[in-house]
């Protein structure tokens, strides 16, 4: 491991993507986006198990 590929700050070593989120997280249209994404793909998830569940019971 060298010096360049992690991150050295209090409490600890960080590689570069977890510094990058660190930075994203304080921006609040990615934090807007990135909740918005995870409620499509929960409701998509949702409507596919809830369509699965209506099929096995028609048979």
């Amino acid at each position: 491991m060298t010096s360049s590929s992690k991150t050295v700050v209090a409490g600890g070593i960080f590689s570069p993507r977890v510094m990058e989120l660190r930075v994203k997280i304080h921006d609040a249209e990615y934090v807007d986006s990135a909740v918005q994404r995870i409620a499509q793909v929960l409701s998509r998830k949702i409507v596919e198990e809830n369509e699965q569940r209506n099929v096995r019971e028609k048979k």
